[in-house]
């Protein structure tokens, strides 16, 4: 979602419904609540000198970009190794004697 966010993407107010949601540039649609929860947590941060039924722009606070860059750096976990199936030629290298 903050990666979403980190390439753009405005607030909308529809205008007949009143639903209000954020549109990413890469089309992704995040709820409100959504947002108002990485508000919360000092994340994300809205533009609000424009108005919402405009498009207002939503953008990552400092801290939000750290949690993206730390989510990012994470260490994947390593591949589990496959076996073979018993049976099958070879399985492992066998040692020398």
């Amino acid at each position: 979602m903050l990666l979403a966010i980190a390439g753009g993407a405005k607030l909308h107010e529809h205008l007949l419904t009143g639903r209000i949601s954020v549109t990413a540039a890469s089309g992704t649609r995040i709820p409100y609540a959504k947002l108002q929860r990485l508000e919360g947590a000092g994340l994300v941060v809205r533009d609000t000198g424009h108005p919402v039924h405009a498009g207002q722009p939503v953008a990552l606070t400092d801290a939000g970009r750290a949690a993206l860059f730390a989510a990012r750096r994470a260490p994947t976990a390593q591949r589990p190794q496959t076996t073979a199936p018993s049976g099958a030629w070879p399985s492992t290298p066998t040692p020398r004697r």
